[in-house]
């Protein structure tokens, strides 16, 4: 999987996003949004479907609202230039 991968928000806005491995082994790529960041799997990279994980601005990680107990480490959180 590459490392970072471009992306256009819902609001057409072009971004980055960086790989992460969440601590279930999954894969995700995690961009910025206007109220934290955004998570997918590379199968769901360009999928205009409802996002299930999401992230605070600390990097907790929440699944449909709930929070999961994972954390996002903040080193690759800055990578994503939010």
């Amino acid at each position: 999987m590459a490392e970072s991968a471009r992306y256009r928000d819902r609001y057409d806005r072009e971004t980055e996003a960086v790989a992460w491995k969440a601590p279930d082994g999954r894969q995700f790529f995690v961009c910025g949004t206007d109220r934290g960041f955004a998570l997918r799997s590379p199968d769901d990279w360009e999928s205009d479907t409802e996002l299930q994980y999401e992230a605070d601005a600390q990097g907790n990680v929440y699944l449909d609202g709930e929070r999961t107990g994972w954390r996002i480490p903040q080193e690759v959180l800055q990578r994503t230039g939010s």
